[in-house]
């Protein structure tokens, strides 16, 4: 099980050369945490991958930036190793993170975030994960009765967001109301 306090980074699928390379596809390629002796958490994509289910540790010997990104982790010393550990998730701890500015806040940290119906007292679910479809960040809200909701990190639909209180506020698009 994934620790709440784990932020994932991206995903590797392939090996980089023959030495014990691997290239990361990551979410943030411009302010990245990842860097030389960074701990990362291995969580296993799907079974192809060797990792333990509750993921593995391994240390950033070096990572290079450009048109992929090339990680050589100092615990992987073989292609052979690599390729029995691919495909897999990267992650991190959250305490690796810098402190955000007054005002400002990590997309991660709206993960479990409760969710209310903009002018009303109502709670409409929680936050369950995000994506970058590259043109923005898409919030997936779950909400009652396992009902997933996936709406554009936009202020036309999260006019408020109160990271200390825990929650957002949200305006329910005319195709969500008509369900009600």
């Amino acid at each position: 099980m994934k620790n709440e306090q784990l932020v994932e980074m991206g995903f590797c699928a392939k090996p980089h050369g023959i030495k014990g390379g691997f290239t990361f596809n990551l979410s943030n390629l411009e302010d990245s945490v990842l860097k030389k002796k960074t701990k990362v958490i291995l969580f296993p994509k799907n079974g192809n991958s060797s990792l333990s289910e509750k993921g593995e540790t391994y240390t950033i010997q070096s990572i290079a930036f450009g048109n992929k990104v090339i990680v050589y982790l100092e615990e992987v010393t073989d292609r052979n190793k690599v390729e029995e550990i691919i495909p897999f998730e990267v992650y991190v701890e959250r305490n690796l993170f810098p402190d955000p500015e007054d005002d400002e806040f990590y997309i991660s940290d709206l993960v479990g975030l409760e969710v209310r119906v903009n002018g009303l007292d109502e709670v409409y679910g929680k936050i369950s994960s995000f994506y970058d479809n590259s043109a923005q960040i898409v919030l997936v809200v779950k909400g009652a009765g396992n009902q997933v909701q996936e709406l554009p990190f936009i202020e036309e639909f999260f006019p408020e967001v109160n990271i200390e209180e825990g929650y957002l506020t949200m305006i329910l698009p005319s195709f969500i109301e008509g369900e009600k």
